[in-house]
């Protein structure tokens, strides 16, 4: 068995803001926020960290959606991405035997399954090409998703 040591996750900073925005707001097209704990205040909650996401995704949908993770991945190393550094406690095998590439692909495929938008590189339910006005579509996808409520 593998020791839960700490392990370093280099993960691509344009990842960043998606995840933190997905946790405070849902993705705003097709997840919405509906909870408001002034309406429910004995309900039971899920404290949600940005590493615990992370862990969350990547391993337990990190395998759903490769082929288009991959392309994303290769579309964000054009760009010459930074980085940032997590470290956390892990003894599942992608953080002990993962590559840094391949971490990064899992996390992104979970996204994908999740529908969690990657600007400008995929808008929550497709690849944007990289000519596209993203912008544009997401206001699109705001207002279809307004007139449905």
């Amino acid at each position: 068995m593998v020791d839960n040591h700490v392990r370093s996750f280099s993960m691509y900073a344009v990842l960043e803001r998606p995840l933190q925005e997905f946790i405070e707001q849902g993705d705003g097209i097709f997840a919405l926020p509906v909870y408001e704990e002034i309406r429910h205040p004995d309900a039971p909650l899920v404290d949600a960290s940005m590493i615990n996401l992370i862990k969350l995704i990547s391993t337990a949908f990190g395998r759903s959606c490769l082929p288009q993770a991959y392309t994303i991945v290769e579309r964000i190393h054009q760009d010459e991405p930074r980085k940032q550094t997590l470290r956390f406690r892990s003894r599942h095998p992608l953080y002990t035997h993962g590559s840094p590439k391949y971490q990064n692909i899992c996390l992104v495929s979970g996204m994908v399954y999740m529908g969690i938008p990657i600007l400008p590189y995929f808008d929550g339910d497709r690849i944007l090409n990289e000519d596209e006005d993203y912008e544009s579509i997401l206001a699109l996808l705001r207002d279809d998703n307004h007139t449905l409520l």
